[in-house]
């Protein structure tokens, strides 16, 4: 499915098109999710589509890029302690 003007530049799983469209929003870009997904016997709920208009998707790969290159955060909160270990 191609809309004029608008350019796919994610495709996965529902949730994280959603996450992806609400990190790309903050950014001040203008993501929609589409996830109508229904060919033949089978209908999948689950799979979607992130587009942004033609303008702004050079810079949404280069945000989403960005993010799955990056490392993960540090999370101290989920490091046990030594002497608990005892």
């Amino acid at each position: 499915m191609s809309v004029k003007g608008w350019t796919v530049v994610f495709q996965g799983n529902r949730f994280q098109a959603e996450i992806v469209a609400a990190a790309l929003q903050a950014h001040g870009l203008t993501p929609e999710v589409f996830g109508d997904n229904a060919y033949g016997v089978l209908v999948d709920f689950s799979a979607a589509r992130l587009m942004v208009p033609d303008g702004q998707a050079a810079t949404a790969r280069r945000l989403i890029k960005e993010a799955e290159e990056a490392p993960p955060e540090h999370d101290p909160e989920s490091e046990s302690d030594p002497a608990e270990d005892v």
